[in-house]
């Protein structure tokens, strides 16, 4: 397995941080692990954390209809990084998985001591919009 420090790398959200915050992100993510059939989070309840996937498969649900599978580098859970709003899906292992967690009090903290990533988070959050309107208005 990559080290959490590279596979931190890989995620689009944090692939413009320097080595310096990196390093801080890698300090306070978890290594989780889920067997087959744990459901990791479940919709309706609330967020409180982001998860990368370094090895496994999930399936993510929502009304109990599939959406989506993901798999090693995929990762969901993001937007409850910055807020505890519900989960809009059900996501549950359908192998082994192992995940970095992040959980929301940490990164909370550390944007509290680290302008860089407080900068990052508001970009990100900037692009998700804008591509969200444009994706309106092209429906």
């Amino acid at each position: 397995m990559a080290s959490k420090l590279d596979a931190l790398m890989n995620v689009p959200m944090f692939k413009d941080l320097n080595k310096k915050t990196l390093s801080r992100l890698e300090k306070i993510a978890r290594e989780r692990s889920f067997s087959a059939g744990d459901v990791i989070v479940k919709e309706g309840d609330e967020g409180v954390g982001f998860f990368l996937i370094t090895s496994g498969t999930v399936a993510v649900t929502r009304d109990k209809h599939e959406l989506n599978k993901l798999g090693a580098g995929d990762f969901f859970g993001e937007m409850a990084l910055l807020d505890n709003f519900r989960r809009s899906a059900t996501v549950q292992a359908l192998t082994q998985t192992e995940t970095l967690a992040l959980l929301r009090s940490d990164f909370i903290a550390e944007l509290r001591g680290n302008a860089d990533l407080a900068v990052e988070m508001l970009s990100l959050m900037s692009r998700r919009l804008r591509e969200a309107d444009e994706r309106l208005a092209h429906d």
